[in-house]
């Protein structure tokens, strides 16, 4: 509780009196003294007119400052709860596989052809096969008929497991993307389609050349 400290003060009946620190005493200064110069006198105060207290000195409005502190900071809060969502989802967005960083739209469409062929192959899916790539592409690689696709694919799914792609680079080259990746695998079989005594890890490095049909990116070469 707040109180009054002591000292002389009006006491409401044209006296400046002594106040204690909890009630008002007897003693009353002389006429036209100071505080500092204040002497007390015998003279009693009335006894039919109790004086009323000093008044309390201002209440302290420190709880403003906290109270607007408190604000603050909860508005910062509520504004990193909504930014660093949507600065992830940027990140994921612009390198999308590996360390492979895809710049622009384009880019992001090419290295997401590049994923749809390999999923092709480990699903044997000549939908998405065809969805990738160019018919030039598909002729040369001796694989224009779905048939001929599927049965290479599965020969290919019987051979390896555990098939991951790394992007390791993506960058123009004129009006063409070329997406690098790093591809590893745990072999089944020799050279020779013989089955391994034991698996063996191994990996594999493409260079995909992908170019624009219409809306389009479509791989054109491999090597």
């Amino acid at each position: 509780m707040t109180t009054t400290p002591p000292g002389w003060y009006d006491d409401g009946h044209d006296a400046t009196r002594w106040w204690d620190g909890t009630r008002w005493t007897e003693h009353v200064a002389e006429p036209g003294a100071t505080d500092g110069q204040a002497t007390a006198t015998a003279r009693s105060a009335p006894t039919a007119i109790a004086p009323a207290p000093p008044p309390a000195p201002a209440k302290s409005r420190l709880w403003i400052v906290w109270v607007v502190l408190g604000v603050v900071v909860l508005a910062i809060v509520i504004l990193a709860a909504t930014l660093v969502p949507r600065l992830i989802a940027g990140l994921d967005a612009a390198g999308p596989l590996g360390s492979g960083t895809a710049t622009d739209p384009d880019q992001r469409a090419a290295v997401a052809t590049v994923e749809l062929y390999d999923e092709a192959w480990q699903d044997a899916d000549c939908e998405s096969y065809a969805a990738s790539t160019t018919e030039s592409f598909r002729t040369q690689s001796g694989l224009a008929d779905c048939s001929a696709f599927e049965t290479e694919a599965e020969t290919f799914t019987d051979s390896v497991e555990d098939y991951e792609i790394d992007v390791t680079d993506v960058r123009r080259d004129g009006d063409a993307i070329v997406v690098t990746t790093t591809e590893t695998y745990t072999a089944l079989v020799d050279e020779d389609g013989a089955p391994l005594d034991e698996p063996s890890e191994d990996s594999i490095d493409w260079v995909y050349t992908v170019v624009a049909d219409g809306d389009d990116w479509l791989i054109d070469g491999m090597e």
